[in-house]
C-alpha cells in the first residue's frame, strides 16, 4: 500500500490535508502497537522495522519525482542538470544538501535545491553567509509541509540570527509568490520522467497555460522549445506575452513554420478540409489564427486574409470562427463580391452578431443610407441590442477581451467591437447615422 503524503488530501474524507488530519492520529496508534509488541511480543529485529516505518513518513514530501533519489544521484543533478549563475550558489546547493541529509527524505531535499536554484537564477543573491539561506529555504519548507520547526531552532543550527533568517524568508516569498515552490522542478522533473521529448515538453506547456505569471509561462514555454522545437503552443505561449507586436509576429511566423514541418506535406494534402477534427492540428490552426488577427491589427489587411482563407480551405467547419473576421477583412479591403460569398455561405443559420452588423457594412457600401439599410439596422438590434452602445462610445470597451462570450450579451458585443474596430473606423458616415437612430 503506498504511503499518503502529508500535504495530500486526507483519505478519510475530511477535506483537509493528512498533515492536518489524522497524520497525528495514526502515528499515536502506531506508537501504541510498537510499545505493545516491543513489551509481549516482538523481537527487537521487529520492533526497529516498525519503528523505522513511524519516523520515515514524518517529513516526507508530498508528491515528487518517482524514481528513487540518492543523495548521491541530488549530488549529480546539482552539479550537471541544474544551471547556475555563480560558483558560490552551486556549493551553497551542496551544503544544503549535508544539512538536510539526516532529517528529510531525499524528495524533500529536492524540493530545497530546486527553490533555491530558481531563486538563486532569478535574483543572483550575493553568498556571504549560507546558513542563512539555508535556515530560510528550510522555514519555508517546513511551513508547507507542517513540521512546525521554528526560527530560533534553525538559528541555532545554522548560527545565524533570527531576524536575519526572518529577512531571507520574506524575499524568498516574493519570489515563490511569482514562481511557486517549484521554481524550476517542472522542467527539471520533465527532463528526466517518462515520455518522448513531444510528450515531455507538452506537460511544460500543460503548466504554462495554468500559470498566472508572465514570466513563468515563458520560462516554461521556452523550456518546452529547448525539449521539442516543434510546438507550434509553446510559439503561441511566447507571442502572446511579447511586449510588443513585432516580436509576437515573430514568434507566430516561427510557430507556422514548426507546425507545417511537424505535420508535414503530405499530411496536408491527406487531411484537408476537416483539421480541427484531428487533434494534433488543433495547435497550427491556433496560432494561424492568432497570426491572421495580428496582422489585422498590424494593418497587413491582405496578409491577414490568405492566413483566414488557408485556414478555412483546412478546415471547413470553421471551428475556430476565422469567417467572422475573413468577413470583415474583405469588407475593410472593398472586397464586397468575396464579403458577401462569406456571408452567404456561412451566415444563413449563424446567429451571431458579427454577420447581422457585417450586412450593414455590406448595404452601406454597395447601395449607401437606404431602406433596406435601416431594416438591416433593425434586425441587428435585435440579434445583438448591446454591439451600437460600444460602437458610438455610449459604453465604454474594456481593455482586453472577453474570456467568455454568449449569444446577445455585452461579451459578444465588446468581442464583435474590439475585433471588428478597423472596419467601422473605415465608415465614419456611416456611424453618424447609426447616432441619428
Amino acid at each position: 500500500m503506498s504511503k499518503v503524503g502529508r500535504n495530500e488530501l486526507c483519505p478519510c474524507g475530511s477535506g483537509k490535508k493528512y498533515k492536518r488530519c489524522c497524520l497525528d492520529k495514526e502515528k499515536s496508534a502506531v506508537e501504541s502497537i510498537l510499545r505493545m509488541v516491543t513489551t509481549e511480543e516482538a523481537s527487537g529485529h521487529v520492533a526497529a522495522d516498525i519503528q523505522q516505518e513511524i519516523e520515515q513518513p514524518v517529513q516526507a514530501a508530498a508528491t515528487r519525482p518517482e524514481s528513487k533519489l540518492t543523495l548521491t544521484k541530488l549530488k549529480k543533478m546539482v552539479a550537471r542538470e541544474l544551471k547556475w549563475e555563480h560558483p558560490a550558489h552551486e556549493q551553497l546547493a551542496l551544503e544544503l544538501i549535508e544539512s538536510m541529509r539526516n532529517q528529510y527524505e531525499r524528495e524533500l531535499i529536492f524540493e530545497a535545491l530546486v527553490l533555491w536554484n530558481g531563486y538563486s537564477r532569478q535574483t543572483k543573491p550575493a553568498v556571504k553567509k549560507t546558513g542563512s539561506f539555508c535556515a530560510a529555504i528550510e522555514y519555508l519548507l517546513s511551513e508547507e509541509y507542517g513540521f512546525n520547526i521554528s526560527q530560533v531552532e534553525l538559528a541555532g543550527k545554522y548560527q545565524v540570527t533570527t531576524a536575519t533568517i526572518s529577512r531571507k524568508v520574506k524575499e524568498m516569498l516574493n519570489y515563490v509568490e511569482e514562481y511557486g515552490m517549484d521554481g524550476e522542478a517542472d522542467e527539471l522533473l520533465a527532463l528526466n520522467g517518462p515520455g518522448t521529448p513531444k510528450d515531455k515538453a507538452q506537460a511544460l506547456l500543460y503548466k504554462a497555460m495554468e500559470a498566472t505569471s508572465s514570466r513563468r509561462r515563458i520560462q516554461l514555454a521556452q523550456a518546452a522549445l529547448e525539449m521539442y522545437p516543434g510546438s507550434s503552443d509553446a510559439y503561441l505561449i511566447l507571442a502572446e506575452e511579447s511586449e510588443n507586436e513585432q516580436d509576437a509576429r515573430a514568434y507566430l511566423k516561427a510557430g507556422i513554420a514548426a507546425g507545417e514541418h511537424e505535420l508535414g506535406e503530405l499530411f496536408f494534402a491527406q487531411n484537408k478540409g476537416h483539421f480541427w477534427g484531428l487533434h494534433e492540428t488543433r495547435p497550427y490552426i491556433r496560432i494561424c489564427k492568432s497570426y491572421a488577427e495580428s496582422c489585422w491589427f498590424g494593418g497587413n489587411a491582405e496578409e491577414a486574409a490568405q492566413t483566414l482563407e488557408h485556414i478555412l480551405e483546412l478546415n471547413t467547419d470553421d471551428n475556430t470562427g476565422a469567417r467572422y473576421l475573413l468577413a470583415a477583412v474583405y469588407l475593410y479591403s472593398n472586397q464586397l463580391d468575396r464579403a458577401e460569398e462569406v456571408l452567404e455561405k456561412y451566415g444563413k443559420d449563424d446567429a451571431a452578431a458579427a454577420f447581422a452588423y457585417d450586412r450593414i457594412i455590406l448595404e452601406y457600401k454597395k447601395n449607401g443610407i437606404t431602406s433596406q439599410l435601416k431594416m438591416l439596422y433593425r434586425v441587428a438590434r435585435g440579434v445583438n441590442k448591446h454591439v451600437p452602445d460600444y460602437l458610438l462610445g455610449v459604453k465604454r470597451l474594456p481593455h482586453n477581451l472577453p474570456d467568455f462570450v454568449g449569444m446577445d450579451d455585452s461579451n459578444e458585443a465588446v468581442e464583435y467591437v474590439i475585433m471588428h474596430s478597423r472596419l467601422w473606423a473605415s465608415v465614419p458616415d456611416l456611424l453618424k447615422w447609426m447616432l441619428k437612430q
